[in-house]
């Protein structure tokens, strides 16, 4: 009896590897198809057979019972992902293409973040439990001086997983989307010296899309110019350390003129930031000073 029980206690297990390691897709395949056979009377025992011959994938009679009966879902415990247009979406994005990491660790798919200002790494992680639920915190790192969001949701991995340009209808839904999208990416690679705000990247078709997306604004930008060369020499300020640039990094400047028009639709969520583009909002607005000339 003992070793009947064990063999009984492998195979369980053997099975439980197998749906633990299935893919996304296949777990909704198997669970669409067990639905719809059900839907035809057929037994449990029948279901299982058609399945493991159509699919080539083993299931047990007890997955099947829990399908059917609507007592457990495919997905698990994975996080839901509804991919429906949002500014909490758009946002998401916009910092997965700027600052954040879509990272595959074993059976682990999680986003990141590791920025220096917590304001934009909260406010990502208000974003995030918006798009995917649960809950997620913001942990300090003092030996990296980084604060730090994680996620781990395999549908939003790949979603985020896709080329860039199939962001466009969830960034374009909406003027709120757009903006949300910009402010997001201005908040990693904007920078603001003075009355010049500039944007940072070395992708070259991101920014072009940018500038498009800025001009639906009515906000001018110059045009685009290369900033460093690829082989430049950079030196972290916060470690010391020297890295070398493996790309060309193109720059994108926002008119002075239309600083007005950018703070009022998109602006800054880090707060130094925004405070710097407010004050070239107050000293463009500072009558200049006129010298009389000398005797």
């Amino acid at each position: 009896m003992k070793g009947c029980e064990g063999s009984k206690s492998v195979g369980a297990v053997d099975l439980q590897k197998v749906d633990r390691y299935r893919s996304l897709e296949t777990r909704a395949k198997l669970y669409d198809l067990v639905r719809s056979l059900r839907t035809r009377g057929m037994s449990y025992g029948r279901i299982q057979e058609t399945v493991s011959a159509s699919l080539e994938s083993p299931i047990s009679k007890g997955s099947i019972s829990q399908w059917v009966r609507g007592i457990h879902k495919p997905l698990g415990r994975v996080n839901e992902f509804n991919q429906t247009a949002t500014v909490e979406l758009a946002y998401v994005i916009g910092v997965v293409l700027s600052d954040g990491n879509v990272n595959s660790r074993k059976y682990d798919r999680e986003v990141l973040l590791s920025v220096t200002d917590r304001e934009y790494a909260e406010e990502f992680r208000r974003c995030l439990g918006r798009v995917v639920g649960g809950f997620s915190k913001v942990r300090r790192s003092e030996k990296r001086n980084r604060w730090i969001v994680q996620k781990r949701s395999i549908l939003l991995y790949q979603f985020l997983r896709r080329p860039w340009s199939g962001f466009k209808p969830f960034i374009e839904h909406d003027t709120k989307c757009t903006c949300a999208f910009l402010r997001a990416f201005y908040d990693g690679e904007g920078s603001i010296s003075g009355r010049s705000l500039t944007l940072y990247n070395t992708k070259l078709d991101i920014l072009t899309y940018i500038r498009d997306l800025l001009g639906k604004l009515k906000i001018e930008t110059t045009e685009l110019r290369v900033g460093t060369r690829a082989g430049t020499e950079l030196k972290d300020p916060l470690n010391g350390r020297i890295y070398t640039r493996n790309s060309d990094c193109f720059s994108l400047r926002i008119r002075a003129k239309n600083l007005p028009q950018f703070a009022r639709d998109v602006g800054f969520t880090i707060t130094r930031k925004q405070q710097k583009l407010e004050e070239a909002l107050i000293s463009a607005k500072k009558p200049m000073t006129h010298f009389a000339p000398s005797a």
